[in-house]
C-alpha cells in the first residue's frame, strides 16, 4: 500500500453512508404540504467538488457559506429549504445535515420530493450554479446566484452575489416583492 493512496475497498463505505444519510434526512425533513403556508426560499445542494462549481463558480464554491449568508439575511417569516441531490448522500457526513438542521430557519427537503415543486412554491431561489437557476427563470422566479460565470446572471431577475452585502441587498429587494411580473416574463423569454 502506497502512502496517501486509495484505501482498499474504500468505495464500500459510500454505500453505507448513502443509506444512513438518506434515512437520517428522510426522518428529519419536510415535504411541501408540511410548510405550504410558509414563505420559502429554495436552495439545492451541489456536489463539492463538482465540475459545474469549478467551471462556473471557481471564486465561490462553498455551499455552506452561501446557506449561512442567505439564512441570516432572511426575514423571520421565511424558511430556507435545502434539498440534497441523490448522489450527495454518499459523499457528505451525517454531521453536515445535523449542522444544517441546527440553523433555526433552515429545513431539509424530503429526499423523495421533486425539485420543481419546491421551485414553484418558493418566493425565490438561491443557488451557486446549475440548472436550478435556469429552471427558476423558466418558472418566473427570481434567483440569487453565487456563480459568477453563469449566463443567467445577465438577466434582470437574477442577482449575482459575491458578498454578504450583495445577499442582503438582493433579499431586501426580493422579500419586498419589488420584482415585477414584466421583468420575470422578460427574463423567461430571454
Amino acid at each position: 500500500k502506497k502512502p496517501n493512496s486509495y484505501q482498499i475497498y474504500g468505495w464500500a463505505t459510500s454505500g453505507f453512508r448513502r443509506m444512513w444519510n438518506d434515512r437520517f434526512v428522510a426522518q428529519n425533513s419536510l415535504t411541501l404540504p408540511d410548510i405550504e403556508r410558509r414563505k420559502i426560499v429554495y436552495f439545492p445542494l451541489h456536489m463539492e467538488p463538482e465540475v459545474a462549481l469549478l467551471q462556473f463558480a471557481p471564486e465561490f464554491n462553498n455551499t455552506v457559506a452561501a446557506i449561512v449568508w442567505v439564512s441570516k439575511a432572511l426575514p423571520a417569516d421565511y424558511l430556507l429549504v435545502i434539498k440534497e441531490q441523490a448522489t450527495g448522500y454518499s459523499v457528505r457526513s451525517k454531521q453536515f445535515y445535523r449542522r444544517l438542521k441546527s440553523i433555526p430557519n433552515v429545513v431539509l427537503a424530503h429526499p423523495s420530493s421533486d425539485s420543481w415543486e419546491w421551485i414553484r412554491a418558493a418566493k425565490f431561489i438561491s443557488t451557486v450554479t446549475g440548472t436550478v437557476g435556469q429552471e427558476a427563470v423558466h418558472f418566473n422566479k427570481a434567483v440569487i446566484s453565487f456563480g459568477r460565470h453563469q449566463i443567467i446572471n445577465a438577466l434582470p431577475t437574477v442577482y449575482h452575489a459575491e458578498s454578504v452585502e450583495d445577499v442582503n441587498k438582493a433579499i431586501e429587494i426580493l422579500t419586498k416583492e419589488q420584482v415585477s411580473q414584466t421583468e420575470l416574463a422578460r427574463s423567461r423569454r430571454s
